[in-house]
């Protein structure tokens, strides 16, 4: 059974905060698995304030600040304080805010002040917008449960599971595939669901995965 959920943002970030790791495959695995829910709760947070059309540097830049954030003492994430994703959201609102502070502040820089327009009314994300949002947590957070059953299970096991399950190939293609008979591949796909299920059931993951 796998052991201390290595690819939660919970220890992920408890992780990041500690010295004397690997930082570099630390990062790498924490862009991967949530740069698109980070990048939706951005651009959500940049319509709150109203700013409508976001350049894509300066979207990017903002992803990269709210990560850095999340070091940033006393920022560094509590559990007992909440979901991540709550936690994520907030951090977006507070570096979309300060975002837009720097770009009046070299906006007034370029042209007389009584010239700079005034920003857009601030508009709240569209239902379909926030749906987004949480759906591409919740696909970051289901990413993070099959690598932690993948890193648990023989690379053969996962792979029939992959083919069979996840890019739906019929099973007899994929037993005759690897030469096995057809109740191999089933037992394989069983065996992965069954592990999927007993992780999510445990925190953290139950906590960021149910609805509030």
């Amino acid at each position: 059974m796998a052991a201390a959920f290595p690819d939660t943002p919970v220890t992920l970030v408890t992780q990041l905060a500690k010295s004397g790791i690997d930082r570099n495959r630390l990062w790498s695995t924490f862009f991967d698995l949530y740069h698109e829910p980070i990048e939706m709760a951005v651009c959500n947070a940049f319509r709150r304030v109203g700013w409508h059309n976001v350049p894509a540097e300066v979207l990017e830049d903002t992803v990269a600040e709210v990560v850095v954030s999340l070091l940033r003492a006393p920022m560094i994430y509590d559990p007992a304080k909440g979901k991540f994703r709550n936690y994520l959201y907030q951090l977006a609102n507070w570096r979309v805010k300060d975002r837009l502070k720097i770009s009046c502040r070299e906006q007034e820089r370029r042209v007389p002040l009584e010239s700079v327009a005034e920003p857009e009314d601030p508009t709240e994300p569209s239902a379909q917008l926030v749906a987004r949002e949480e759906e591409a947590f919740r696909a970051s957070m289901l990413a993070a449960l099959l690598e932690e059953v993948r890193l648990s299970v023989a690379p053969k096991t996962y792979l029939m599971f992959e083919m069979a399950y996840l890019k739906k190939m019929p099973p007899v293609d994929v037993a005759r595939f690897f030469n096995v008979k057809r109740n191999v591949v089933d037992n394989a796909v069983y065996r992965i669901i069954e592990k999927l299920r007993t992780l999510a059931a445990q925190s953290p993951y139950r906590q960021e995965l149910q609805t509030d």
